[in-house]
This record gives C-alpha cells, sequence and structure tokens, in this order.
C-alpha cells in the first residue's frame, strides 16, 4: 500500500511537472520567446504530442521568427492532430486550459494546408505541385493541386507535342480530365512521326504494329495511293495480292474493271473473266456482259425520256428531262436541270451535279460546274480541277486546257505539264503538237518542249509523217523534223494520196512525191478543187478538156468527154454533152453518158439520176433500183434512204421498202435499226428483222 502511494505520487508529480513545462511554453509563445517555446515543446513531444506538436507547429506556421517552416508545420500538426484523436476526454479536457483543442488543432491545420498550397502555387511546377499533394496528403487543396499539375503537365507535353511525352503523361496521370486528349493527341503524332518520310516501308511497319490504331485507315489508304500511283492494272492487281485485307481492296479491282473495260465491249469483258479469275464481284461482271450486248434505245414518253432494248422491254423508265445515247457503258441525263450518268442497269453512277457533261471517252468526261471545266473518270472522280473555260478531250494522254484565252496541257493526272501561254494549241498527234507563241506557229512535244521553232503563220497537224505550213502566203510542207520537204512557194498544197499531193503555183498544179520532187509538171488550170491520184490516175484540166494524168505524168486526153471525175472501183464518171456515164481504167466507155448526174461507186453501185428521179445501177450498167426517188443516200449495211415529196422512207438492196416513205425524219441510230420521226413521235425500226422495236403512243 504504501509503495503504490509513492508510485502514485511521483506519477502525479510528473504529470504536474509536464504541465507546467506546457504551460511555460504556451506563456513564451504568447510573448513571441519562440526559442524558450520551441525548446520546451521539443522535450514535451513525446509525452504530450498533441500539444507540444500543436505548439511546434505554431512557432513553425508563423513567419516572424527564424524557425518559420510550413513543411515542419504540418509535420508536427499531423502529430498533434492524431494524438489528440487518440486522447482520452478527460485528457483533452486538461488541454483545454492550454487552448488546445480539435477546433485549434483544425482550423491551424487548415491554414496549414492553404500556405503550402499557395506556396506550390507560386513556385507553379510540376515538382511543386507533385510534393505538395506526396506530402500534405490529409489537405483538401490537394485536388486543386492534382488538378493544376496536370493542367501543367499537359501544357508541357503539349509543346513537347511527341509521341513519347503524350505516352509519358497518359502513363503518370491516368486519372487526369486531359486522358483522352492525350491519348488521341499520342495516335496522331505516333502516326505522323511513324510516317514522317511518307514512304510503303512506314506505312507497312504501322499498319503491321498498330493493327487496331486509331489511324489504320488513313495508313491503308496512304499505302493504297503509294503502291498504286501510276494508276497501273497490274499495279493494283499486285496490290490486291500483297495487300489482302487492306481496306482498298474493293477500290483496287473496281479501278481494274474500269480500266480494263472502260469501253464496255462484251469481247473485253469476256476477255477480262479470263485473265483475273479471282474477281469478286461476279455479278456485276454477270451482268455487265449481258447489258453489253444490249442495244439501248433512247424513248420518251409525256416528255419525259428513258431507254429500251430491242426486245422492246422499257428498261429504264421515262423519268429524265433528257438523254444521249450509251456510251463505253454509260448515258448522259438530265434531270432537274442539273447533268450526270447512269448505266445500262439504270444505276446513276455520276450524280446529277453538273452544268453540263459530255460522252465518255476512254473513260473520262468533261463536265462543267459553277462555269468551269473539268474532267471525272467513270468512278466520278475528278481528273482534272474545275479551272478552266475550255477542256480539249484527251489525245495521247493530254488534254488542251484554257484560261484567259491562252492554252496549255494537263495530263492524265490533272497536273498542269504544259504551262498556260499559247495563243493557240492542237491536239497531240505523234507525239507532237502545233502551238502558236508570239503570233507564229510551230510545234512542242509532250514535254513541252520545242521541236520545231514557231515560224510559220500557220500550220497543220502532224496526222501523218508530213504536216502543210504556210510562210509569207506560201504554203510548204516539212516533216517532224522541221525540214522542208516541200518548199513554202506554192498558193496551195493538197493532201497525200497513193504518195503524190497536188501543189499549185500561179494558176497551174501538178503533183509532188513525198522527197518534194515535181513528178507531175505545175501546167494543169487549177479550177479550186483539190484533185487527188485514185487508182493510180487523177484529173488533169487543160484548156477547159479534162484529161488524166497517171503516176509517170503521162497525159491521157479524153477528147470525146468534157468532163472526167476520180476513179472509184475502178470507174470514173465522165460527162459528155452534159449526160454523164462512166469509163473503165482503159478509159473505155463502159456505162454509157445517158444520165442527168452520178456519183462515184460504191459497194458495187451508184446513184445515179434521169428524167429527174434518182436510182442505182451495178457497174455493169444494169439498173438495180429503178428511177422514182427525189433523192436517196448511198446504200450502207444494205439500206439507203430514200425520199419523195418531202417524205423519207428506207429501202434495201432489193428496192423492197422497209419503212415506208411517209416519215418526216429517219436515222440510223445503230446497227440495222433506225430511228422514225413521223408527226412529232418517235418510233425505232429493226431494219434487217423488219420490225417495230418501239414506238410512242399515238405512232401510226
Amino acid at each position: 500500500m504504501g509503495r503504490f502511494l509513492v508510485c502514485f505520487l511521483f506519477i502525479f508529480a510528473v504529470a504536474q511537472l509536464n504541465a507546467q513545462s506546457l504551460n511555460k511554453g504556451f506563456s513564451a509563445l504568447s510573448i513571441y520567446n519562440y526559442f524558450e517555446a520551441k525548446k520546451i515543446f521539443q522535450k514535451q513531444i513525446r509525452k504530450n504530442p498533441a500539444a507540444a506538436g500543436y505548439g511546434l507547429s505554431c512557432i513553425y506556421y508563423r513567419i516572424d521568427n527564424p524557425f518559420s517552416n510550413i513543411d515542419s508545420a504540418y509535420k508536427y500538426i499531423i502529430v498533434s492532430f492524431s494524438s489528440f484523436n487518440q486522447l482520452s476526454d478527460k485528457s483533452r479536457q486538461k488541454l483545454v486550459e492550454l487552448n488546445v483543442n480539435k477546433r485549434a488543432i483544425d482550423s491551424l491545420m487548415n491554414l496549414i494546408h492553404i500556405k503550402g498550397f499557395e506556396r506550390a502555387k507560386s513556385v507553379h511546377s510540376i515538382e511543386s505541385y507533385d510534393f505538395y499533394i506526396d506530402k500534405f496528403i490529409t489537405a483538401p487543396e490537394c485536388f486543386d493541386a492534382i488538378e493544376l499539375r496536370n493542367n501543367l503537365a499537359f501544357e508541357l507535353t503539349k509543346k513537347e507535342n511527341t509521341s513519347t511525352a503524350y505516352k509519358l503523361f497518359v502513363e503518370k496521370y491516368p486519372l487526369s480530365i486531359q486522358i483522352q486528349e492525350a491519348k488521341k493527341l499520342y495516335s496522331i503524332s505516333y502516326y505522323k512521326e511513324s510516317t514522317k518520310n511518307n514512304t510503303i516501308e512506314e506505312f507497312e511497319k504501322y499498319i503491321k504494329e498498330q493493327p487496331l490504331g486509331e489511324f489504320i485507315d488513313e495508313a491503308e489508304n496512304a499505302l493504297f495511293s503509294l503502291y498504286t500511283k501510276s494508276g497501273d492494272i497490274n499495279q493494283f492487281h499486285s496490290f490486291i495480292k500483297k495487300y489482302p485485307t487492306n481496306r482498298n481492296v474493293d477500290l483496287a479491282w473496281k479501278n481494274i474493271y474500269n480500266q480494263y473495260n472502260r469501253e464496255y465491249l462484251t469481247s473485253t469483258f469476256l476477255q477480262f473473266k479470263k485473265d483475273y479469275p479471282d474477281f469478286p464481284f461476279v455479278e456485276i461482271l454477270s451482268q455487265d456482259i449481258a447489258l453489253s450486248k444490249t442495244t439501248m434505245l433512247p424513248i420518251v414518253e409525256n416528255g419525259k425520256w428513258g431507254f429500251e432494248d430491242v426486245s422492246g422491254f422499257v428498261s429504264i423508265p421515262c423519268v429524265y428531262d433528257w438523254v444521249e445515247a450509251f456510251s463505253e457503258g454509260m448515258a448522259a441525263c438530265g434531270l432537274n436541270g442539273k447533268s450526270g450518268f447512269i448505266n445500262k442497269a439504270g444505276k446513276v453512277m455520276i450524280p446529277f451535279a453538273y452544268d453540263e457533261v459530255e460522252d465518255f471517252n476512254h473513260g473520262l468526261s468533261i463536265v462543267k460546274q459553277n462555269g468551269k471545266y473539268g474532267v471525272i473518270d467513270k468512278m466520278g472522280r475528278i481528273v482534272v480541277n474545275f479551272e478552266y473555260t475550255e477542256i480539249s478531250p484527251f489525245s495521247e494522254k493530254h488534254a488542251v486546257v484554257a484560261q484567259n484565252e491562252k492554252y496549255g496541257y494537263v495530263n492524265l493526272k490533272g497536273e498542269l505539264v504544259i504551262p498556260i501561254i499559247y495563243s493557240k494549241a492542237d491536239d497531240f498527234h505523234q507525239g507532237i503538237a502545233a502551238v502558236e507563241l508570239g503570233g507564229q506557229m510551230g510545234y512542242i512535244n509532250t514535254k513541252g518542249d520545242i521541236v520545231i521553232p514557231p515560224k510559220y503563220d500557220w500550220v497543220e497537224s502532224f496526222k501523218t509523217d508530213y504536216a502543210k505550213v504556210k510562210s509569207l502566203k506560201k504554203y510548204g510542207m516539212i516533216n517532224k523534223e522541221g525540214e522542208q520537204v516541200i518548199p513554202c512557194a506554192y498558193d496551195f498544197i493538197g493532201d497525200f494520196s497513193e504518195g503524190l499531193v497536188m501543189v499549185v503555183m500561179d494558176g497551174k498544179y501538178g503533183f509532188a512525191n513525198q522527197k518534194g520532187e515535181i513528178i507531175v509538171p505545175v501546167q494543169y488550170d487549177y479550177t479550186g478543187v483539190s484533185y487527188k491520184f485514185s487508182d493510180g490516175y487523177t484529173i488533169a484540166e487543160k484548156n477547159k478538156k479534162a484529161g488524166l494524168v497517171d503516176v509517170s505524168s503521162k497525159y491521157i486526153t479524153l477528147k470525146e468527154f468534157d468532163k472526167i471525175e476520180s476513179y472509184s472501183e475502178g470507174l470514173a464518171a465522165v460527162q459528155k454533152k452534159s449526160k454523164w456515164g462512166y469509163v473503165d481504167v482503159k478509159q473505155k466507155l463502159a456505162i454509157s453518158t445517158v444520165y442527168e448526174s452520178v456519183s462515184p461507186f460504191k459497194d458495187c453501185l451508184a446513184k445515179v439520176a434521169k428524167n429527174n428521179k434518182v436510182g442505182f445501177i451495178a457497174k455493169n450498167g444494169k439498173i438495180k433500183i429503178d428511177f422514182i426517188y427525189d433523192d436517196a443516200s448511198d446504200f450502207e449495211n444494205g439500206f439507203s434512204i430514200v425520199s419523195k415529196e418531202d417524205y423519207l422512207g428506207l429501202i434495201d438492196i432489193s428496192g423492197s421498202e422497209i419503212i415506208p416513205i411517209e416519215a418526216d425524219e429517219i436515222e440510223l441510230w445503230g446497227w440495222g435499226i433506225y430511228k422514225v420521226v413521223k408527226n412529232k413521235k418517235m418510233a425505232y425500226v429493226d431494219a434487217v428483222n423488219k420490225k417495230v422495236l418501239w414506238k410512242a403512243s399515238g405512232f401510226q
């Protein structure tokens, strides 16, 4: 009992002593004796952490002493806070006398949080925010610090703008509000960095490494564009085999298909089927093979146009304002004031978005939009941009384009390859085009190089190995090297025929060869008619009489005839006393001069007139079609359009009427098919099978 009492008294004495020390510490603190207060609190920190921690925190929080340190203030307020929460109510009550209570501790802690946060913000660095977040873990301002840190980190990351920087941000700040944007920017940067040189190898690597990447579509598109840059069919097929899973495989097949079959011929479709057995769109191929064999006839009902096939089936309803005939499997149509194209299945292939369109030619169409011309292909892609006032059809992979009344050339990619500097420009022929520069004309090649200087007043295109030119009002002829094979000394030059060309000088004409040598002397009377050699002879007019000259320059006089025309199928028309007949190559009369007018023989028949009526005779002079028509066309594929009293009809080679002579218009529309207009109503007639294919309502 005595020992217990001694212990109790000792503990009580110690407690009293500690209490007294704390009182001294807070008293010293109250009079700003920070050295004494700090000394006392440090001694009491283990024994009375709640009170001593609070006291030390106060000292370190304040700025009017050399011990000011917000980190230490936070350290000791946490000690105070934790210890205070573990005290009994009785022990807490004892601290009230020292003004140490929960409210005071919480208040100081909040002030320390704020001061620490202000310090972090004043430094405004990732490190300062990270330090605050790591050390001041109880501070509600940590959330603001995290947001500010993340914002700053993201700003710095965007400034660096590399995939590595974005990847690091995503890894370090996975819960940031910028995470989605960072991931997106990472994808963009990674894609750009991976493909910065725009090579096939880079895109292949990206696709392999990022099969689910955000830019996989762009990468596959770029790979397709680079690999098939030339647009060659073989490149497209090679692409399909090398990259079978690429998203552009179908597009590659369409390019192959359209290029191969751009003229829309049954024979090419069938050959395509053999050449490309792996073509995946078998139904399209089968449909096009069938449609390529089908003749489509433009028809009109109630002012609207459509198409029917030769069986009489209206395959494309009459819904269009106008239609043109099919060309290369596509037909230009008009709808609501705009132009587009449909295929033979009636599907709109080119939208109705253009002011004007021209028929497809070798897979390309010249179109007009907003007052400017461009070129599109069958897939509707723009080949030549809409920036020209004129565009000619492509010739030898080049098209003439115009701006501000000047001309240049674009290639099949739409690139301006020859500048717009010429006042005139012609199509390319045999790799050369005639152009005018500075008021004179010459020739350029497809690179735009001048191959024959512009020194002529006029030139024609090289459609053969020779071209006519004009200088100082005189005509000559040059070859593709620019050499004058016929000097510019003539008033007129004709066209080569059987190796010779007519030349005119001072009202006389003769013939020169391709070396410029005069073979037939320039001595015959020029009457303005351009003669050519035919069957070894040409017309030679002299003293108002027409004779013949052969290639050896031998003159053959035809004294009994007044005029002679060129030979055709071995016979030449001759006139005697206003009547016409024919002589053979030996100049002997083969068909008597009994006709009022004649024409050259064609397919062993000649149209002749007698008693003001037209008929046809054979080469032996026999009448094949009697003289009962006012006029008639030459027979074409066994049929002739004939007229009587302003009405038209159609006959065959036997003279039988296929279409009665009561039509207002008859036009050959296709092989053996004629369009007939009567009383403003239209019909189609199959002349071969002698049947009406289609007729508009009211056609009689």
